[in-house]
């Protein structure tokens, strides 16, 4: 006989296109039961309503009273993530965020505190980091493969820039729609996967520059930083570019060579490619002329995140990405946005 797994019943707020991502995941789960959804825009609930089976609330308010929900399914715009937290926090509701925690420190601080008085989960989207291609990448150094570690460089672009509209809320680079253009939107992903790997970043330099896109955001980004361990690190990131994402790490011994090779993806479509499957890693040994492939498992790590929300829930476990090392990612983004507008080395905020 088959044993019965407890599932924790949650609605979703935010109904963009992400939204559909996070759907679909929710659908995979045996662990989390999506049961109703909330956005302002009614078209938005009534598509979502019907596509997922589920009830839908003409509030956010609305749905945080539910008795009968355990969790919040957070993937609104950056400017309303403390907000929704908070009221959810109020009404004991366990809280899931897609990253970014917000677009300010000061918010994401507070939207931990009301979740450490209330005794819920706060639990931050970043899902690059549970790629089974990265969570390699850092087995292999912390065992010491690549020898003392040097240097790492790494990229993530798009093409979604091009597809910015007036209204949506990427469309402006203010503390109200998406300071940082590209690398709040999708290079965040990999300043978390950054620090997890090498610890936290001390300061950093960086150029952003308004070239090629409609919207009036900074579509190219470039960002030098050194971490607190004397590691040279760099992130680069554009939102007008055939998407690209991979990393190079150099060590005295070693280098690693990855890369994730995804299209521009269309979110409210069925997800079908696991990003996974497109990962590549390779590596260079000291005195070798070629590089080496190196084993990776595959695995479905949206699924990973959604399913580990549900264990904090039930468990009361610590979320592996919680608000603190959310905070550290975001901490990393404001420093170049400051260093950007003012042309001068700054140094990166503590949580």
């Amino acid at each position: 006989m088959t044993r019965q797994i407890k599932k924790i019943r949650v609605g979703i707020s935010g109904l963009g296109s992400f939204s559909f991502v996070v759907a679909n995941t929710v659908k995979r789960s045996q662990k989390v039961e999506l049961v109703t959804c909330f956005d302002p825009v009614e078209q938005k609930r009534d598509i979502s309503s019907a596509r997922y089976g589920i009830e839908q609330e003409k509030s956010f308010l609305e749905m945080v009273k539910r008795p009968d929900l355990e969790g919040i399914l957070i993937v609104s715009p950056n400017k309303y993530h403390r907000e929704q937290t908070e009221l959810a926090a109020q009404y004991g509701k366990h809280v899931y965020v897609e990253k970014p925690i917000a677009n300010t420190m000061d918010d994401g601080r507070k939207m931990m505190a009301a979740c450490d008085r209330a005794k819920v989960t706060l639990m931050i989207g970043h899902v690059h980091r549970r790629h089974s291609v990265n969570r390699k990448i850092k087995t292999l150094i912390d065992s010491g493969v690549i020898g003392q570690a040097l240097m790492v460089e790494a990229n993530l672009s798009s093409q979604q820039g091009w597809e910015l509209q007036p209204g949506e809320f990427r469309y402006t680079a203010d503390d109200e729609g998406c300071p940082g253009g590209s690398l709040m939107t999708i290079g965040v992903h990999q300043a978390d996967t950054l620090n997890h790997i090498f610890g936290p970043v001390k300061s950093v330099f960086s150029i952003f520059r308004h070239v090629a896109i409609p919207a009036p955001v900074d579509d190219v980004t470039a960002t030098i930083f050194t971490f607190e361990s004397g590691l040279v690190g760099y992130i680069g990131s554009n939102f007008a570019s055939p998407r690209t994402n991979w990393m190079r790490v150099y060590g005295t011994q070693a280098n690693l060579i990855r890369n994730i090779q995804r299209l521009d993806r269309q979110f409210d479509q069925e997800r079908t490619q696991n990003p996974d499957v497109s990962s590549r890693l390779e590596i260079l040994h000291k005195g070798k002329s070629e590089p080496e492939p190196v084993a990776l498992t595959i695995g479905d790590p949206m699924l990973e995140q959604i399913d580990e929300f549900a264990d904090c829930v039930i468990n009361g476990k610590k979320p592996e990405t919680d608000a603190l090392s959310s905070l550290k990612a975001l901490s990393l983004i404001r420093a170049a946005i400051e260093s950007a507008k003012t042309g001068q080395v700054v140094t990166v905020e503590k949580p």
